[in-house]
């Protein structure tokens, strides 16, 4: 073919007309109907002999615009030059598995997080009874999932991912995603309806606008595209044209997706908001030994009982544990909480100052938990100032003498009117000791004590203060009078309990389980070394702070209570000895995460819901009856003809503007059938080289409209 000038290109491409002006040639070509019935429009002629091989592409084929126009003059484009074209199948399908893959991938998301959070929600419960139970029914009944994050490595650094936060915050990201998938799979939906509506032409087609707000609200998950389609609803029934059930559909259904997504997106952040973590101490099995229990050394005393009708155990006139000074060491050390002792004494406040014994500061029991055998003492003290006879002196009074309550040898004179003894007295069946020889100053036959033991306290010590500046201070718990002494007399119920303990290393706290009171023999044994003022002293001191700053009785007694029941058990350490202990669990620290029931089960249940929705979308998309658009051998290469889903091609139409634009811009290479049908939208569409195949923008010299153009010559183009 000769080579032509580009004004003879001009002149073909232009029919002839003024540069000035510009008239679109009109080309032949096939436009895809989305009827199912057969296409009428005007087909291409189609060469048989032009190259259409399989491994061809449609989209390159690069015919010169001279060549375009070379084959116009030659008559190549002339619609009856061949009767090869598309057309529909005659039979109709369905249940074809349309939309499998975003469908797949939008369950795979939405159940398939749902799943995973619910199930390690459950399987990740605290299983402590102080977290409140398992299961959901147990979470929604304390308000918030306890969940167990895992061990933490040292104290030091405690930090534990949450898990259901990271999962709860993917899920939320990757629905919005998703949209743009399910949008795809509505496609289906309302490209069965078109093409069901196309077979008569009625208004439950959309218009030209109806379709473009369609493919832009389909086509992407951008949300003013979705605005804008509202905003089109929204106008009056003046102002637009009718709404298509498919287009009234479908726009509803992206709504529900549209809310879906950003509800998720909120109930996330809720969730994120409410949750924290805070740190716990978790049991783990323990075999070593663990010495962490109390029990009386039976080498000492062999037979309690045996020794029922002399003294007790370690008792002698000489003194309590006169031969054993290693007994008495260890009890002064356990009452001064020195740090080699290998006992401790505390008192429980939550069981009325109950004292107990533990294991000393040696022993390393920290970070775990234990049940074990142990003793204990409580105390329970009466101050009798005020209730003995008083007797006036200076400008107060002072106790008398207490027989109108009983005891008649209190307050105690020494021998010799040596003043009143600073003492700790037993008293048992009217008898007292502890006044010269401790226990042997009872009578034979009362030498041993029935448990609670009764005491009578008789402490003084010496102020050395004008009383005119404490006057009143103390005046209810003790007496200021005589000079310089302050006086205090109480009477104690004191008991000795075989009693059972647990520990708790998270709060270092110890929780009595259960008591039973001691044998009168192992009583008369642990009492002793009150009963020979072993512990005087220290009780003196004890209270002498309280006494002197409340004039409260309560306040006196109370802290008296406590000091009495604690050197009850320090004295005796001494015959104690370690004792295995029960339910040895070494406590490891973790992080519990507590995620509010309610957000999280909404946004489990949300998810659900979104799944459940995709599902029903893709049933009702996969049930519709559709046709196949018949595609000829010639066309394909192929020796037989083949098929292409209507239904796909017009979901195509309805997510993708390419369709549109191959309409718009058609090639002169005889291919656009093909291209039609072309099951990647890539390929619908001729994307040649050239400056013939580039488009500008804006307005033409003596036109009248703004657009596209794709014609380039002597035409006159302005902004």
């Amino acid at each position: 073919m000769a080579t032509r000038s580009t004004d003879d290109f001009d002149d073909i491409i232009l029919g002839e007309k003024n540069a000035t002006s510009f008239e679109r040639p009109i080309f032949y070509h096939h436009y895809l109907s989305v009827s199912p019935l057969e296409s009428t429009s005007p087909p291409i002629p189609f060469s048989a002999n032009s190259t259409s091989s399989t491994g061809s592409n449609p989209r390159r084929l690069s015919p010169s615009p001279s060549a375009c126009s070379e084959n116009s003059r030659r008559g190549l484009l002339d619609d009856g030059a061949s009767s090869i074209s598309l057309r529909t199948s005659t039979s109709t399908r369905r249940l074809g598995l349309i939309g499998t893959v975003p469908t797949f991938f939008v369950l795979l998301i939405s159940f398939g997080f749902a799943t995973l959070i619910m199930a390690w929600v459950l399987t990740h419960q605290d299983e402590d009874p102080e977290s409140g139970g398992m299961g959901i029914a147990a979470a929604i009944r304390n308000g918030s999932f306890v969940l167990n994050e895992g061990k933490r490595l040292d104290r030091i650094d405690p930090h534990v991912s949450l898990r259901v936060l990271m999962f709860s915050a993917l899920a939320s990201h990757l629905i919005s995603v998703t949209s743009a998938f399910l949008m795809t799979v509505i496609a289906y939906r309302a490209a069965a309806q078109w093409l069901s509506s196309s077979e008569n032409a009625t208004s439950s087609n959309p218009t030209p606008l109806q379709y473009g707000l369609l493919c832009r609200t389909l086509g992407s998950s951008n949300i003013m595209a979705f605005l804008k389609s509202i905003q089109y609803v929204l106008r009056g029934p003046s102002r637009r044209a009718s709404l298509p059930p498919l287009f009234k559909q479908a726009l509803g259904i992206a709504a529900i997706i549209y809310i879906f997504t950003h509800t998720v997106g909120g109930v996330d952040i809720w969730l994120h908001g409410t949750t924290y973590s805070t740190a716990a101490m978790r049991p783990q099995s323990y075999t070593e030994p663990a010495a962490f229990g109390v029990d009386f050394n039976p080498t000492i005393c062999p037979d309690q009982r045996a020794a029922k009708a002399k003294l007790p155990c370690l008792c002698s006139r000489d003194g309590w544990a006169f031969n054993y000074t290693d007994i008495i060491q260890a009890g002064y050390s356990t009452s001064f909480n020195e740090s080699g002792s290998p006992f401790r004494v505390i008192t429980l406040a939550n069981e009325s100052d109950t004292a107990i014994v533990i294991p000393g500061f040696n022993t390393n029991y920290a970070e775990k938990t234990f049940i074990a055998n142990t003793f204990a003492a409580r105390a329970q003290c009466k101050s009798i100032n005020n209730m003995c006879e008083r007797v006036p002196e200076g400008t107060g009074t002072y106790t008398g003498n207490c027989s109108n309550i009983g005891y008649p040898t209190i307050p105690y004179i020494l021998p010799e009117d040596m003043g009143i003894a600073n003492g700790v007295f037993g008293f048992v069946n009217g008898s007292m000791a502890g006044q010269a020889e401790g226990i042997p100053d009872f009578p034979k036959g009362k030498r041993l004590t029935p448990n609670p033991a009764s005491l009578v306290l008789q402490l003084r010590w010496s102020l050395h203060l004008n009383t005119e500046l404490i006057v009143n201070q103390g005046e209810l718990a003790v007496d200021l009078f005589p000079t310089p002494w302050v006086t205090l007399y109480a009477t104690c119920e004191l008991a000795y309990y075989n009693a059972t303990v647990q520990y708790h290393p998270s709060t270092d706290s110890w929780d009595l389980l259960n008591s039973t009171l001691s044998s009168p023999e192992f009583t008369s044994t642990l009492w002793a070394p009150l009963i020979y003022q072993h512990a005087t002293d220290q009780i003196t001191g004890s209270v002498i702070g309280i006494a002197m700053k409340s004039n409260a009785q309560g306040a006196v007694m109370a802290a008296l209570n406590q000091n009495l029941g604690r050197n009850a058990l320090s004295q005796v350490a001494g015959v104690f000895q370690p004792a295995p202990a029960n339910e040895v669990y070494l406590m490891h620290p973790v992080v519990l995460g507590l995620y509010p029931a309610k957000p999280l089960l909404i946004l489990i249940g949300l998810l659900y819901l979104y799944s459940a929705l995709a599902l029903v979308i893709f049933i009702a998309s996969c049930t519709a009856n559709y046709r196949a658009i018949v595609i000829p051998p010639e066309m394909t290469g192929r020796e037989e003809d083949s098929e292409r889903s209507a239904l796909d091609l017009v979901q195509t139409y309805l997510t993708d503007p390419i369709p549109i634009l191959s309409e718009s811009f058609p090639a002169c290479d005889g291919k656009d059938p093909q291209r039609s049908v072309a099951y990647d939208p890539l390929d619908m569409i001729y994307d040649g080289e050239g400056v013939g195949e580039r488009l500008r923008i804006g307005l033409q010299a003596g036109q009248a409209r703004f657009g596209l153009w794709r014609r380039t010559g002597r035409e006159s183009f302005t902004l």
